[in-house]
């Protein structure tokens, strides 16, 4: 009997080592034969952006979806986060019904009377020595709680879907829409600016550069994407089609009349990241060297006037608004918030911004959030948490490729110098912002900026091939899709760190999973 079980545990751990190596077959061979077909001199890579027929467009369609298939399926993970966990991570949801009664503070009954005692409820230690009960992570302000996240998305998504279905979106669903969105922008975009600029540019980079840079930007998002995630989804949704109708306003060969329809759904999309995630909408500044270059060769006159006011209407409007809000909330237009946290800072006492410049601190800061290194692990996912350059090296490759002095030159020659330098430097202001308006820098607050680093990344790569010999190109061209590659299998690593409750937190048994398949069974 005792040889009956061991046959058939010995049998059953062969199957399941079986099952693993045809799993990890199929996922090395596919990664082969895609390097295989991409090789330099093959008719893939022979395909540019200026010749893609219609084929390899339904093609870059497929796999579009399956990009966004990829981002947002693996938010329903999660139970902390799927909404699984009742009343956990739903201040959105909260503030819509809170709004659909006619008032913007958060309807909680359970306020304890200790918190509105203190003199000062906003300091951790003091709550937690006098043992008061409150909702962490909300603004508290007069007696009230407030979600101190931007309230776009409740008007854009949450209060639509209530008023149209009765039922309450989940935030993490939210999050799943604005992600997909943003993936179509960020292909539209991709290749709009390719075809503009460098439509020589290899058709198969370009989709593997759009297709990684896509992960990049969402794969935390992907792991924990509730509430936090959700309102830097939706700035990231807003940013990104701002900067594709701004680049159609400036760059397409469009009328007159539809180039101003471009700005201002430009203007319109760029204002409402604002009430979504202030440090994203930061990217905003882009709009001024294009705006510059709009200008170059028009007359000043009425006409002219009348279009700069149309573009700046919607900042206008929305902006107002949002001060609206603001003061409605915290009795000062200027402020979403941020001083009324009930977190593990006490944030109050922050003071205005010159107050908290500190040179050391912001240094620190940037060589955290760009430079720093934390050692691999002995088990998987091996990898940690490092700063945007190490976890991402094809960063500073193209950073590489930017400085170059052929690239440099034909930027000015393209009028696109001013454009790249404010979008290499906006991930530097953006992580400068964060440190002077946050106690600490966490992983998912670098969401801000991967995104940009994958934009400025493309359009280094896009202009350094455009000025560089054919020979040269051929190389580099295999050369960034291996990159391209190595981009997603470090998403995927990055994603599977258990952290912040993600899906390998909640189920670490996975995380063996996943180590057989990339092992192939045998480890």
């Amino acid at each position: 009997m005792a040889y009956f079980y061991e046959y058939k545990f010995i049998k059953n751990k062969y199957a399941e080592t079986m099952s693993y190596f045809g799993a990890g077959c199929l996922f090395w061979g596919i990664s082969v034969f895609i390097f295989y077909r991409l090789r330099p001199n093959t008719m893939l890579s022979k395909i540019s952006l200026e010749t893609m027929a219609d084929k390899e467009k339904l093609i870059t369609m497929t796999i579009a979806c399956m990009v966004i298939l990829c981002c947002v399926l693996p938010m329903a993970l999660s139970p902390y986060w799927n909404g699984d966990i009742q009343e956990h991570r739903n201040q959105y949801e909260i503030l819509t019904e809170s709004i659909l009664e006619g008032h913007i503070y958060l309807n909680y009954s359970d306020i304890d009377p200790k918190l509105l005692a203190m003199e000062n409820p906003y300091d951790p230690a003091l709550r937690k020595k006098l043992g008061v009960n409150y909702h962490w992570d909300h603004a508290f302000y007069n007696g009230h709680y407030y979600m101190y996240f931007g309230v776009v998305p409740v008007f854009l998504l949450f209060l639509p879907f209530r008023l149209l279905t009765g039922v309450t979106l989940a935030a993490y669903h939210a999050t799943q829409i604005f992600a997909a969105l943003f993936i179509i922008g960020w292909f539209k975009l991709f290749f709009f600016l390719g075809k503009k600029f460098f439509p020589a540019m290899s058709w198969t980079v370009c989709l593997a550069l759009t297709s990684a840079f896509s992960f990049m930007s969402l794969w935390y998002i992907a792991a924990a994407p509730a509430l936090y995630c959700t309102a830097i989804a939706s700035g990231l949704c807003m940013e990104v089609w701002s900067l594709f109708f701004f680049a159609k306003a400036v760059w397409s060969n469009s009328g007159e009349r539809q180039n101003v329809l471009y700005g201002i759904l430009g203007s319109f999309f760029g204002a409402l990241a604002f009430g979504c995630r202030p440090p994203i909408a930061l990217a905003n500044l882009l709009a001024i060297p294009m705006f510059l270059h709009y200008l170059k060769g028009k007359r000043c006159d009425f006409k002219l006037c009348q279009q700069i006011l149309l573009f700046l209407l919607p900042y206008v409007v929305i902006g107002l608004l949002l001060m609206i809000y603001n003061d409605l909330r915290f009795d000062n237009p200027f402020e979403f918030g941020q001083s009324y946290q009930l977190t593990s800072a006490d944030q109050s006492n922050y003071g205005n911004v010159l107050s908290r410049f500190d040179l050391a601190n912001i240094i620190n800061g940037l060589l955290e959030n760009f430079i720093a290194y934390k050692p691999l692990n002995n088990t998987f996912p091996y990898v940690s948490f490092s700063s945007v350059l190490i976890n991402f090296p094809i960063g500073i490759a193209a950073f590489f490729c930017f400085t170059q002095a052929k690239t440099l030159n034909l930027l000015k020659k393209q009028h696109m110098n001013g454009f790249m330098i404010v979008l290499w430097l906006l991930p530097m202001l953006i992580t400068i912002v964060e440190v002077l308006m946050s106690p600490y820098l966490l992983e998912r607050y670098r969401s801000d900026i991967y995104w940009l680093i994958g934009l400025a990344s493309f359009l280094s790569f896009g202009f350094f091939f455009q000025s560089s010999s054919k020979i040269l190109v051929k190389k580099a061209n295999f050369f960034v899709t291996l990159l391209c590659y190595i981009t997603m299998l470090q998403c995927f690593l990055l994603w599977s760190i258990p952290h912040d409750r993600n899906f390998t937190a909640c189920f670490p048994e996975y995380l063996e999973k996943f180590e057989a398949i990339f092992w192939l069974g045998l480890r």
